[in-house]
């Protein structure tokens, strides 16, 4: 045991040691054995290597005392545990030594005497046998005990090593953990620094945005107002412009009507002188000059007045021609009545020379006479009575037939727009009589079928670039000329109603060419009208035929708004009016509608298109802008009607506007203005909210022309340069 606590740690003591135990062997007789070079220490020689060795036979006579045990337990107990900790194995020895000590301490003192040499003999065998068991122990297992020490020492510190490298790393690591989560949510508190600064900026963008928005629309509000306010004062000095106007018109009016009234008067003034003149006969020879004079002034003064209420202006030139045919109305009353003077002074100077001398010859007759003479002066008296009572109930009949239209009528059309409409109405009922012969004739059924096929095939067929060829081949077919229609030649010379068919069929084919081809199309109603014109000048019964066509579609052209008769039935009022009716159905109000805005359209396209050049020297134009104007005139003096008055006003200024207002200029911008400030609220009163469309249209196309003082022109409108280019 002494020897095992005694034991060198360190390799140097170690080596010493092992130097030697290898003299002790070499001395021993265990030098003699054969030593193994290439022993290997694996397991297995490990395992039989560390077994103890056999004890000797001398073992049997030592004493077993107790130290011995001790000492034997003491080496069993170190050799099983050396391959543990030597901080545990150097406190076990001393424990074991101190147990020992004490063990030999309890010897009684009076055996020590008698003992001691047994204790010494006992310890000595203890000793030697400790060194024989020492030097019978195999050196290699110290050695390996050495080692396995120094391999746990090295496993011990390569694992305090790793496990210092661990704390170590598992520091680092939840340094550099805590480090990363604080990196982590500083950025997340600097994202969510930066979303809120964010939301914060993207705030007070739209705060700010919505600031402008707001100022822009205070700015704009306050515009509209201060553009609003200047609207109504235009509005108002317009309006009172126009008051103005009208007063001053109404009273030139009036003015011209009592000038025209005292025209009238003097000149009926006249007629009665001449009439109350009892010597007719001598007043033979001057009195037809003078009446006829008064004709001509009473029909010009009638003129001029007409011509300024239907144009609804009173222009200077009325004024000057109203005053001439005043002054000169006067000096021929002058002149009658110095006339009737002369005659009456004359006849009453032969009357009573006669009376001298039939005194004298009549001396002798003397009551028988007297009597007769009476009774013959009272028949002439109520002879001369009773015609000249049947001759002023025949003209004031005639007069009242003459110039008057019924309540009714008058509230639907205007006086001269009826007669007119009457003239081209019947004189179409002559043309178609005329061409009665070929509708009711079979045998001339071919030759009504060819004639309808040279009129139809060119007029379909109009194009801007054979307008004037298509004038020059229908001017030629009426004039009695020929054209090709398949392999045969046609011509109006043929029959005697073939002329008449063909004006009447080109008539009708030219304006159903609006509700067909300019309804859908505004600009293919420039060419058509161009043929038109070119027709209707060299033909004007033609240009009648084409007029009464216009108004028989579109009665608003005349304008007429045809009243519906007693027992008429609603097919056959609307039929008058223009609509399709087919086996008592009536045709959509929309699609009627849209028929009336091409037929529109090609009148207003003939009013303002220019007329086509010729060979023949330039004639003018046969209904044109003076025209235009009248239609204007007389709508604004009939009571407006929904949709229909709306319709036609817009389309017709629309494609005739422009025109007009280059001709007419200021009288035409007042015109507008009637028509935005008077006719249109009264076309919004008669018309329904659900119908208000096309009144709302007229209306913003007013205002615009209004506000731009101009009227686009429309497109496909032939202009003077289209003529005068190269192409013709």
């Amino acid at each position: 045991m002494i020897a095992r606590r005694n034991l060198p740690s360190s390799p140097n003591s170690i080596s010493m040691e092992l130097k030697n135990v290898l003299q002790g062997l070499a001395s021993c007789s265990k030098s003699r054995l054969n030593y193994d070079t290439d022993w290997k220490p694996t397991p297995q020689a490990l395992e039989e290597f560390s077994k103890p060795p056999p004890l000797s036979v001398n073992l049997s006579s030592v004493s077993p005392s107790r130290g011995v045990r001790v000492s034997l337990v003491s080496r069993e107990r170190s050799s099983s545990t050396l391959l543990g900790d030597e901080r545990e194995i150097q406190p076990k020895e001393e424990s074991e030594h101190s147990d020992v000590v004490s063990v030999n301490s309890d010897s009684s003192s009076a055996e020590t005497c008698l003992k001691d040499e047994r204790l010494y003999r006992s310890v000595r065998n203890a000793e030697l046998l400790e060194k024989e068991l020492q030097a019978t122990f195999d050196a290699t297992d110290i050695a390996i005990q050495h080692y396995e020490k120094e391999k746990k020492h090295q496993a011990r510190e390569r694992l305090n090593s790793r496990i210092e490298k661990l704390r170590e790393y598992s520091k680092n690591l939840l340094e550099a953990k805590h480090q990363y989560l604080q990196q982590k949510e500083s950025e997340r508190v600097d994202e969510f620094i930066k979303s809120v600064q964010a939301l914060q900026l993207d705030e007070k963008k739209k705060s700010e945005e919505a600031r402008l928005r707001q100022q822009k629309l205070e700015e704009s509000h306050e515009e509209q107002a201060q553009r609003a306010v200047r609207r109504i004062k235009e509005v108002e000095q317009l309006r009172l412009r126009v008051l103005k106007h009208e007063q001053l018109l109404k009273k030139q009016m009036m003015q011209l009507e009592v000038s025209f009234n005292s025209v009238r008067e003097t000149a009926s003034n006249i007629q009665q002188i001449f009439q109350a003149c009892k010597y007719q006969s001598s007043l033979s020879p001057s009195m037809p000059d003078i009446l006829k004079e008064v004709d001509k002034v009473l029909k010009v003064s009638q003129n001029t007045f007409d011509d300024a209420h239907v144009n609804q202006q009173v222009t200077g030139v009325n004024l000057t021609i109203m005053q001439e045919c005043s002054t000169l109305i006067q000096s021929m009353l002058q002149k009658t009545k110095n006339l009737v003077q002369e005659v009456n002074a004359k006849a009453a100077k032969e009357e009573a020379e006669r009376e001298s001398k039939a005194k004298e010859e009549e001396e002798k007759k003397a009551k028988e006479k007297a009597e007769k003479e009476k009774v013959e002066r009272a028949a002439r008296e109520i002879q001369n009575n009773q015609a000249s009572t049947s001759t002023n109930q025949t003209s004031s009949s005639g007069s009242q037939q003459k110039s008057g239209l019924s309540r009714e009528l008058s509230s639907c059309i205007s006086e001269t727009a009826w007669r007119e409409y009457s003239r081209l109405v019947s004189y179409k009922s002559e043309v178609v009589k005329a061409a009665e012969p070929l509708n009711t004739d079979k045998s001339l059924k071919q030759l009504k079928f060819d004639l309808q096929k040279a009129v139809a095939t060119p007029i379909n067929s109009i194009s801007e670039e054979s307008i004037l060829d298509k004038i020059q081949r229908l001017t030629k077919f009426l004039a009695g000329g020929s054209l090709q229609v398949g392999r045969k030649q046609i011509s109006t010379a043929v029959h005697p109603s073939a002329e008449a068919y063909c004006k009447e069929l080109i008539a009708r084919k030219l304006v159903d060419q609006g509700s067909q081809q300019v309804s859908s199309s505004l600009s293919s109603a420039f060419p058509i009208a161009a043929v038109a014109i070119g027709i209707w000048s060299s033909f004007p019964d033609v240009g009648d035929l084409i007029l009464v066509r216009f108004y028989e579609e579109c009665p608003f052209l005349v304008p007429f708004y045809i009243p519906k008769a007693a027992g008429m039935s609603d097919a056959e009022y609307f039929a008058s009016l223009g609509y399709v009716c087919s086996e008592g159905q009536i045709e959509q109000q929309d699609k009627y509608l849209k028929r009336m805005t091409g037929i529109v359209r090609l009148y207003a396209a003939i009013v303002s298109s220019i007329p086509p050049p010729t060979t023949q020297q330039s004639k003018p134009h046969p209904h044109g802008p003076e025209k235009g104007w009248t239609w204007l005139a007389r709508m604004l003096n009939l009571q407006p009607r929904p949709d229909y008055t709306a319709t036609a006003l817009y389309e017709f200024l629309a494609v005739a506007g422009h025109v007009l207002m280059r001709q007419y200029k200021k009288q035409f911008g007042k015109l507008l203005n009637t028509l935005v400030l008077e006719y249109v609220p009264k076309i919004e009163k008669v018309t329904a909210k659900e119908q208000s469309g096309p009144v709302s249209r007229l209306k913003i196309f007013l205002e615009k022309c209004i506000k731009d003082q101009k009227i686009p022109v429309p497109e496909g409108y032939i202009t003077p340069q289209w003529w005068r280019s190269p192409r013709f």
